[in-house]
């Protein structure tokens, strides 16, 4: 009989949880992308096409309306407003061979213009520009490891470096707090503290073999470490890996590995020109979106543990947390506020055992809500204009599921914009595919990626829609559609609010494209084996 645990229903019989204990798809790719690197790097390919819109697809409350500002983005991430008004999309460089930059976006005509193009040396094109704000008359950009700002007159001047971002995730978009500083969150460079073959997958390990996380205090490690394909020398072998070290060192018990500010997992702030860095809380997994409340409280949105590397578990939920000074909330031995160990995440995953001899918190702070798994929250913003409705709600993009490389479901998770009600702490869908899922993979033209909310001056909410995403074999990971991004608007119509869009049509599409996989599949096997029998009677 199946059980429910912490938001799934798990059987161990089932064909899906017999299913999740295969090799995982990223490390098999790392073994076999790992000898073939040399020659796929040299293959660049501009994936670039039109996408139509058909905003009746989107589904809403009763009383909004959506629409297209405007198309044609390569890799939109995010938007912000400067004090005139005016917005600008950024564009994010990240798995697409379209160099990042800012556009000026004029949402009356949906014309818009370059308002500043990344320098090609700034470019690492295995990280990512993530976002920026305005604040005091500058344009504060964060660009993978580094938060600049952009003058009036256009120079690029840095004002933190040396962030540890170049790993799996990003140092995170900035925002400005009450008290005048920048917060921004930073990510992980792994899924759960060890670096793996799946990070060679991610392609930037062999760029950036010496990477791994760091603590923002000290730590002490119990010293277990994981056995996988050595892909920075002979995939045929195996090497040793622990937390917190680079791929192929070993760690001992008792190792005291040195906190720093610029860690990993974490939120931090600083003044405006850089100076006073602090570290406001960490043990987070990938921090992505920050946004404070009304009534000046700090939030974050956070993507939960992948099924992939040789230590994760299954079933882990996307968190939205309220942000404490001084909080650890136990990454990578807790997800949810749940230590990996625990009996509640079932018997499935790998190297659930903490990694940590001691934890800073040992009951660290539990989410303040939830998201389905992999459904990606990304951008937050809260609305504070009572004509919107829902006014002191948290409204959160989910960005979607990149099934099969970091998990295995049987259908599409996010793609979609949720609200956060504060009071309750519910979480409603707000703006929803007709058909659940992404528009390029159903029959539908509604969103395909949403990766931030943003309200406008105008009162209405502006959803940045990333693109199209596709496998990339010849790469090693996923690459991004060129001109497939969007900035829709939410608007408030003339008739009441309603609470809730209609439900939208749900279908199994991940588990049906499997199953015709694997039907073609089979019907190929029989066919050769006929045409082997056949020839051996010959």
């Amino acid at each position: 009989m199946a059980v429910r645990q912490h938001g799934r229903e798990t059987g161990p019989d089932t064909f899906l949880e017999r299913l999740r204990q295969a090799p995982m798809v990223d490390t098999a790719l790392a073994v076999m992308y790992a000898p073939l690197a040399p020659l796929t790097q040299r293959i660049h390919l501009h994936r670039r096409r039109s996408r139509r819109h058909r905003p009746q697809d989107v589904l809403l409350p009763r009383g909004f309306t959506a629409e297209v500002v405007a198309t044609g983005f390569n890799a939109p991430v995010h938007c912000c407003f400067d004090d005139q008004g005016n917005c600008y999309v950024i564009e994010c460089g990240h798995k697409i061979e379209a160099k990042p930059r800012i556009l000026r976006v004029d949402t009356d005509t949906g014309e818009s213009e370059t308002f500043f193009e990344l320098p090609q040396e700034r470019w690492i094109m295995t990280g990512a520009v993530t976002g920026a704000c305005w604040h005091e008359g500058n344009l504060y950009l964060m660009n993978t490891d580094t938060l600049s700002r952009i003058t009036p007159d256009g120079r690029l001047e840095d004002v933190v470096t040396g962030l540890p971002g170049r790993g799996d995730h990003q140092s995170n978009y900035p925002v400005a707090g009450p008290d005048g500083k920048l917060y921004f969150g930073q990510g992980t460079y792994t899924n759960t503290g060890v670096v793996g073959a799946d990070n060679y997958a991610y392609e930037w390990l062999p760029r950036f073999p010496e990477g791994h996380d760091v603590p923002g205090a000290d730590i002490v490690l119990a010293g277990h470490n994981y056995e996988m394909p050595d892909v920075l020398g002979n995939p045929m072998r195996k090497v040793k890996t622990g937390a917190f070290v680079p791929f192929g060192t070993e760690t001992q018990p008792g190792q005291l590995i040195p906190g720093n500010v610029k860690c990993n997992g974490s939120v931090l702030r600083c003044n405006p020109d850089g100076t006073d860095l602090e570290l406001v809380a960490w043990g987070l997994r990938n921090p992505y979106g920050i946004a404070f409340s009304p009534d000046g409280r700090l939030f974050a949105t956070e993507h939960g543990i992948d099924e992939r590397n040789n230590r994760h578990i299954i079933g882990d939920l996307e968190d939205f947390y309220e942000i404490f000074d001084g909080g650890w909330y136990g990454w990578p031995d807790f997800a949810s506020g749940i230590r990996l160990d625990d009996p509640r995440w079932g018997t499935g995953g790998r190297g659930r055992e903490p990694v940590l001899a001691e934890h800073p918190d040992p009951d660290p702070p539990k989410p303040f809500a939830n998201f389905p798994q992999h459904s990606g929250p990304n951008g937050v913003d809260f609305c504070r204009d009572p004509a919107f409705g829902f006014e002191g709600g948290a409204f959160v993009a989910l960005f979607g599921d990149l099934t099969p490389v970091t998990a295995r479901l049987k259908a599409p998770s996010g793609f979609k914009v949720v609200r956060v009600n504060m009071a309750t702490q519910e979480v409603f869908d707000f703006a929803v595919n007709r058909i659940d899922g992404p528009a390029s993979r159903l029959p539908h033209a509604g969103m395909e990626r949403p990766s931030h909310c943003q309200f406008g001056p105008d009162g209405a909410l502006y959803v940045v829609d990333f693109g199209e995403i596709s496998i990339a074999p010849e790469k090693g990971g996923v690459r991004v559609w060129e001109g497939t991004g969007t900035l829709w608007r939410i608007s408030r119509s003339e008739d009441p609010p309603g609470d809730k869009p209609p439900a939208p049509k749900r279908v199994p599409s991940y588990a049906i494209k499997a199953a015709l996989a694997g039907s073609a599949a089979a019907v190929l096997v029989v066919l050769s084996i006929r045409k082997l029998l056949g020839s051996s009677h010959k």
